[in-house]
């Protein structure tokens, strides 16, 4: 192996990030510190990205009232960019009367505390000059019982089944949404029925009462969703996250699946490289027959923290010996995603977030393996810094970013309804100035992901596994870029990897390391020393 000398790094400054070794020339445990030669990294402009979810509410607060807004999303791009993230995901921004915003009062209307339609375009404007692509939460399965639509359905339902002549405006709305005359319709089975406030029937409402369903079939409701989908497009929208896929057509997924396609052909003839994720939240056959659609990615929730048989888990347990469960786990993403862009992530909205508060290191280490992961990653918002939460309720997963700012500037106030609030890893100050932060760890993970293509778009091949060592190499390839990516899942453990494990003219040319007192080496004899939950990438 190549010998290459490191007089260390600290650039810190947007996607010139420090390594993770420390500033020494030589260790007698670990050898020579190794140069990654880092600089500036041009990411691919494609839909395999780095993602950023955030809840707009509990994100960044412009205006002093104490509410996240637009405007205070768009003050932090610059943080965002230099995180290494080229994708921001905002969870729904419209009219709503609940906190989460997953039922819209009017899809064209952004809600008065988030901002205006101005402060979206030029949210949208200056990402795009960052390289940072905008997707929306379209939610198309259900609106607010307090619409303007809602109303007049209801109306016109009540006059057809009694019978009573309606007019074309009528005719348009009566069967807009899923309505039923009895609650034991037979079409009604699986479905969740409120009887309506008003009239003597029911509605279709599988989250809640106050969330009315669709009727996706009716070609009224279809042209609405053309028109709201182009109207966001021809804004500057870089596509959109389909909230509840499975619940278009409840118990039915072939129906799911046409309706999907027919969405996706409309959203690309509009804007032909338009990025679209849909929430499938179900098993690994049924995700994998949804990317029959055409839909670029469905989110892997297999993978996530939220499942025991995670992946992500289950691969660092016993010290290594199951590390080979992860190369299975990423064969099993590549594979369910159906020639589509796979979509993992580790935790979101809905779940329990995934830090590990009693151990930094675990944290960290679970995100560097999601980083070497195929596909378009998503990583929701606070997650940098290791804020953690556990749901129930819904809102523990939503709580302030701390920025640690002077007068506590862009700091949100606490949603009503959070039981827990939890940041033991400090602020986002306190982690930008630690080098040895959460925070920069995702920095480094994400630059890396930037630099070498074929992390996340490369053919991957199994080179190596020693259930003794807890060692595991993974080979990747995009294009004419060939990688190795050698991972220690020994908690405890520094691996000594050898000219057998990895090809003498290969060297390392990247590296993610838990602990910063710790770093990867080389020894006098050309050997390379991976520290416990290191990664190492050779080229």
């Amino acid at each position: 192996m190549k010998r290459t000398l490191l007089i260390v790094t600290t650039i810190l400054t947007s996607l010139l990030i420090s390594s993770c070794a420390p500033k020494k020339v030589y260790d007698e445990i670990y050898g020579y510190s190794i140069d990654e030669n880092l600089e500036d990294v041009t990411p691919l402009q494609d839909n395999y990205r780095n993602y950023y979810e955030i809840f707009v509410r509990s994100f960044a607060d412009s205006n002093g009232d104490g509410i996240g807004d637009l405007n205070g999303v768009r003050e932090k791009l610059d943080y965002i960019k230099d995180l290494g993230f080229t994708g921001i995901w905002l969870m729904p921004i419209n009219t709503s009367h609940s906190y989460h915003k997953y039922d819209v009062d009017n899809y064209y209307e952004i809600d008065p505390s988030y901002g205006t339609v101005d402060d979206l375009k030029n949210l949208i404007s200056d990402a795009h000059d960052k390289g940072i692509k905008v997707i929306l939460d379209l939610v198309l399965n259900h609106s607010s019982l307090y619409t303007n639509e809602f109303n007049l359905a209801s109306a016109s339902y009540n006059k057809h089944i009694n019978g009573q002549i309606l007019n074309d405006e009528e005719n348009k709305y009566y069967d807009y949404y899923s309505f039923f005359k009895t609650q034991d319709d037979p079409n009604a089975k699986g479905k969740k029925l409120y009887k309506h406030p008003k009239y003597n029937f029911y509605y279709e409402g599988n989250f809640s009462s106050d969330m009315p369903e669709f009727n996706l079939t009716s070609p009224y409701v279809q042209e609405d969703i053309k028109s709201i989908t182009k109207y966001y497009l021809d804004m500057g929208i870089d596509g959109f996250r389909l909230d509840a896929v499975i619940y278009y057509f409840m118990n039915n997924t072939s129906e799911n699946i046409k309706f999907l396609s027919w969405l996706n052909s409309y959203i690309k003839s509009v804007k032909e490289d338009a990025y679209i994720v849909g929430e499938a939240w179900t098993g690994e056959q049924i995700i994998k027959q949804y990317y029959e659609s055409g839909i670029d990615s469905f989110f892997y929730f297999p993978g996530s923290t939220a499942y025991s048989s995670s992946f992500y888990l289950n691969s660092t347990n016993l010290d290594g010996n199951m590390a080979d469960t992860y190369y299975e786990g990423l064969s099993d993403l590549i594979d369910v995603s159906n020639n589509g862009i796979p979509a993992p992530f580790l935790d979101n909205h809905d779940m329990s977030r995934y830090t590990r508060a009693s151990s930094k290191e675990l944290t960290k280490f679970y995100y560097g393996l999601l980083s070497m992961s195929n596909g378009t990653t998503f990583t929701y918002y606070g997650d940098e810094i290791g804020i953690s939460g556990t749901v129930p309720p819904d809102q523990n997963a939503r709580t302030s970013i701390k920025w640690g700012e002077d007068d506590n500037k862009y700091d949100t106030v606490q949603l009503s309804g959070i039981t827990q609030e939890n940041y033991p890893f400090g602020t986002v100050k306190e982690n930008i100035e630690d080098a040895n932060s959460i925070l920069n760890y995702y920095k480094k993970a994400n630059y890396l992901r930037n630099k070498f293509a074929s992390i996340s778009r490369g053919n991957i091949s199994l080179s190596k596994f020693d259930k003794d060592r807890g060692l595991l190499i993974i080979s990747k390839s995009y294009l004419d870029e060939k990688i190795d990516i050698a991972i220690n899942f020994n908690e405890t453990d520094n691996i000594i990897i050898t000219s057998s494990d990895i090809n003498d003219e290969k060297e390392v040319v990247g590296q993610l390391i838990v602990d910063n007192s710790k770093y990867i080496g080389e020894l006098n004899d050309g050997t390379i020393i991976l520290p416990p939950y290191s990664i190492a990438i050779f080229k």
